[in-house]
């Protein structure tokens, strides 16, 4: 399962250059975009080479979904009179201030996802792949869907639903309600952690140096045991600035300084 952003400017040559490197993996691959894919040329290289989302397949009474929460950003960029790549240079940045809040779901996909899970049994597990984490945990850095309640009504009915997600560069851990969210850590710039802190329930992980390349470098290792999803991750090498306690990212004590998510704003 490839969690998008193998681009970083969505350049033709970049995606080719993934898409031949991951040919050494041989076993069966799925894939979901990323905004570092996608918004050079609207997806067209993207789909051309691993296929349109959403997608879904039931393997050993677990059903998998891939959703794509990167395509539906508001048309910014017409009115502006961006170029191509003025557009993919502001989509690869962490800042929302001109795209606006881009990621999402979208009414049709949500409509999919309804349709997909009706014949499913209300106890049977569920693993739902994204890009975006389908909570709001920091919006100005598009660390959400805009749509997630509506996500979470959809899901609502059932009782075993694993979210797994990238894009924050972050190992996370969220409930809410049956829903449990788990964030994957990036190959590459390990991000610190959103100054507006975590919502509740959410057990973060001791942050990375993001001024150093292979610092919290690693894989994880995600098994299914009693219907549950539980995820390792297994760093890179054994000396690992993250480890360090001085940098214990939320759990300092208090120290951190939690305000309101926009959602308790409203």
């Amino acid at each position: 399962m490839f969690g998008g952003d193998l681009a970083q400017r969505g350049d033709p040559v970049e995606l080719d250059l993934g898409a031949d490197i991951l040919k050494e993996v041989t076993i069966k691959k799925v894939f979901i975009p990323g905004e570092h894919d996608w918004y050079l040329d609207m997806g067209r290289k993207w789909q051309a080479l691993f296929g349109a989302s959403p997608w879904m397949f039931d393997h050993k009474g677990v059903r998998f979904i891939g959703l794509d929460t990167v395509s539906r950003a508001p048309d910014y960029w017409t009115i502006r009179r961006m170029s191509s790549k003025e557009r993919m240079a502001h989509m690869a940045t962490l800042d929302s201030s001109v795209t606006g809040a881009w990621a999402a779901v979208g009414r049709e996909q949500l409509e999919w996802l309804n349709r997909t899970l009706s014949s499913w049994g209300k106890d049977q597990p569920i693993v739902i792949f994204s890009h975006n984490p389908l909570y709001e945990y920091y919006p100005p850095w598009n660390f959400w869907v805009r749509d997630w309640r509506e996500v979470h009504e959809v899901l609502k009915p059932y009782s075993n639903v694993t979210n797994i997600h990238g894009h924050t560069h972050q190992v996370l851990y969220n409930e809410i309600g049956k829903v449990r969210s788990i964030g994957m850590l990036a190959t590459s710039w390990p991000w610190p952690y959103a100054p507006q802190g975590v919502p509740r329930l959410t057990k973060p992980m001791v942050r990375a140096d993001p001024g150093d390349p292979y610092d919290g470098v690693g894989w994880g290792r995600l098994t299914a045991a009693n219907s549950k999803v539980e995820n390792e991750y297994v760093m890179w090498r054994k000396d690992v600035f993250a480890d360090e306690p001085h940098d214990a990212g939320t759990g300092d004590n208090g120290n951190q300084v939690l305000s309101p998510r926009f959602a308790d704003r409203e």
